[in-house]
């Protein structure tokens, strides 16, 4: 029977075991720093996530304003008006569509089927100053033309210019609204005045 002898390890595999274990020991020592940096990126993923939560819109910018409108007299009559404007908000600017009922009271104070007209129209208003969070109070400049649909003598061309107060920020979106400015009506009837006044206005907005 033949001895079998037992090799004895060269230089080279002794070297080669010593590259293996020194790369098994950096691969160890890599593993939590790649765990660190997968929950550092995870993380991050969430809080960018979470920081890009669409904020909810705001409502359509639509209102209705329902106002009674009294002037002051002129040459014996007193106009006033009952108003609905629906209007849109486009940053700073709004555009309005008016309908309004006219009463132009005479001396006697009879109302009567001929002083009565209704009118149809628009206009556009522009707030003064920027909206602040802090103050919820708004001051609108509005320039309006009307003119009334059925023909008698007290159909008219109504201008009006003014200023108007109301607020904004409501959870409710319901406000006051007071309006102040001067009023020009032009009538189809030659014999009929021309009226020049100041208005008041006030209701509620929506």
């Amino acid at each position: 029977m033949g001895n079998f002898a037992t090799s004895k390890p060269t230089k080279n595999h002794i070297k080669m075991k010593k590259i293996l274990s020194l790369t098994l020991v950096m691969i160890a020592a890599t593993i939590p720093v790649f765990a660190q940096e997968s929950t550092s990126s995870s993380s991050s993923s969430v809080s960018h996530m979470t920081a890009q939560t669409p904020i909810e819109k705001s409502p359509i910018p639509l209102y209705l304003e329902a106002t009674l409108d009294v002037s002051t007299p002129y040459k014996g009559s007193l106009p006033f008006e009952q108003t609905l404007d629906v209007n849109y908000a486009i940053k700073r600017f709004s555009i309005h569509a008016l309908c309004s009922s006219n009463f132009i009271l005479p001396k006697d104070g009879k109302t009567k089927d001929y002083n009565r007209t209704v009118n149809l129209g628009g206009g556009v208003g522009f707030e003064l100053f920027p909206r602040d969070i802090n103050d919820r109070n708004i001051f609108e400049a509005r320039a309006t033309v009307t003119t009334s649909l059925k023909s008698n003598n007290f159909k008219n061309t109504s201008y009006r210019i003014g200023i108007n107060w109301y607020t904004h920020g409501s959870a409710k979106r319901l406000s006051p609204i007071i309006g102040v400015g001067y009023n020009i009506k032009t009538f189809a009837n030659s014999s009929t005045h021309t009226y020049h006044g100041m208005y008041l206005s006030f209701g509620i907005r929506f």
